[in-house]
């Protein structure tokens, strides 16, 4: 789902007169900001909709993009994010940690602007109810994949 009508573009000429073009999709601003986003204390992880959970159960699940969208203009960026937040946790300063850490990820990678930053918090819970429901959902497909590997064989 590349989607290049979105994609943030810095043109030039380099000091040897070469023309220069440099543009970034809308899903490397999305990975840059799902991947910051995962280093924040009291986020334990981006939710998608409906759709994103559908595609995790044909794939490991292991999408950074997942719960992101952004809107990638020639020299700003707009980023929307879906988490799931600690229980426990002041979610306020959880979020200005989050809009710090993404802006400056973002800007340091591509040299775009964050104006907008939106986080809405789908679900809370605690560290160890986050694991049970995340982890028992990895082992089932790790348990499927042993499953299914038992089932094959060799041809020679």
């Amino acid at each position: 789902m590349d989607n290049k009508t979105n994609v943030n573009t810095t043109e030039g000429k380099n000091t040897n007169g070469v023309k220069t073009k440099l543009t970034f999709d809308d899903q490397v601003v999305k990975k840059i900001a799902g991947i910051a986003v995962s280093e924040i204390p009291g986020i334990l992880g981006l939710s998608g909709n409906a759709i994103t959970n559908l595609t995790d159960k044909f794939t490991n699940g292991n999408n950074p993009t997942k719960g992101i969208s952004a809107e990638v203009g020639t020299k700003q960026v707009a980023i929307d994010l879906d988490v799931i937040g600690e229980y426990g946790k002041n979610i306020a300063q959880v979020f200005d940690a989050a809009t710090k850490k993404v802006s400056e990820e973002v800007k340091n990678m591509t040299g775009l602007d964050v104006i907008e930053f939106n986080m809405n918090v789908d679900d809370v819970m605690s560290k160890e109810q986050y694991e049970e429901k995340f982890e028992n959902k990895k082992k089932d497909d790790s348990d499927n994949d042993k499953k299914s590997d038992d089932n094959t064989r060799v041809l020679q």
